[in-house]
C-alpha cells in the first residue's frame, strides 16, 4: 500500500467515525502515521481528500448498481438485488450511512458531481421496466406505483437498519450478536416485503 492509499484509508476511517465537519487533516495525518505536509502534498487540502473518500464509495456503488437496474430479470428480483446490493454495502462500510445522511444535510453541494450519473441511472432503468409495471398494474397483478416510489422503498429498507444502530446499541443495550441478529432479520424481511409487494401474481 502506497502513502496516498494509507492517507486515504486514514480520511475514510476519520470522516466515517467523525463526519466532515469534526474531521480535520492533522487528525488524519495522525491516523496515518504521517506528516501534516504529507497529507497536503498528496490532497491539497481537507474538501479534495473528502471528495476522493466519497468518489471512491459513490462510483463503487453507482457501478454495482447499475449492472443490476438494467438487467432483465423479472421485476421483483430487480429489486430486491439492487436493495441487498445497498445493503451489503452498508454492512461492509456501517458509518457510510450515516456519513452520507449528514453530508446531505450539512454540504448537499457534495453530492453534485454525482446527480447526472444517478438520473442516467434511474432513467434508463425507468424505461426499461416502467411499461412492464403500468402493464402489470393495469391487469391488477402488482399494487399501483411508480419507478421513483420503488427507488425510495429500496433506499428506506436497505438504509434505516444501518441508520438506527447506535439508538439499538447505546439506547436499547443491543449486544454485538443482537445487534448482528437484527441486523440479519433486517435483510431477510426486507426481501420478504419487496418479494410480497412486487412479485407478479400467477
Amino acid at each position: 500500500m502506497t502513502k496516498e492509499d494509507e492517507i486515504l484509508l486514514a480520511a475514510e476511517e476519520e470522516f466515517f467515525s467523525n463526519g466532515y465537519d469534526a474531521t480535520s487533516t492533522a487528525t488524519i495525518a495522525r491516523r496515518a502515521g504521517v506528516t501534516h505536509a504529507m497529507v497536503n502534498y498528496y490532497f491539497k487540502n481537507k474538501e479534495l481528500l473528502f471528495k476522493q473518500v466519497l468518489d471512491n464509495n459513490v462510483y463503487s456503488l453507482i457501478q454495482q448498481l447499475k449492472h443490476l437496474m438494467q438487467s432483465n430479470k423479472n421485476l421483483a428480483d430487480v429489486i430486491t438485488d439492487v436493495a441487498c446490493t445497498i445493503f451489503d454495502i452498508f454492512d461492509k462500510k456501517r458509518r457510510l450511512p450515516f456519513l452520507l445522511c449528514d453530508i446531505s444535510r450539512t454540504h448537499p453541494e457534495f453530492f453534485s458531481p454525482y446527480s447526472e450519473y444517478f438520473d442516467k441511472l434511474f432513467f434508463e432503468s425507468m424505461e426499461l421496466h416502467q411499461k412492464f409495471l403500468k402493464q402489470r398494474y393495469e391487469a391488477g397483478d402488482i399494487p399501483d406505483c411508480s419507478m421513483r416510489d420503488m427507488y425510495r422503498t429500496i433506499v428506506t429498507l436497505s438504509t434505516a437498519p444501518y441508520l438506527a444502530l447506535h439508538f439499538i446499541q447505546n439506547v436499547v443495550g443491543f449486544t454485538k450478536e443482537r445487534t448482528e441478529e437484527f441486523l440479519a432479520n433486517s435483510r431477510a424481511e426486507m426481501i420478504r416485503l419487496l418479494q410480497a409487494r412486487y412479485t407478479v401474481a400467477r
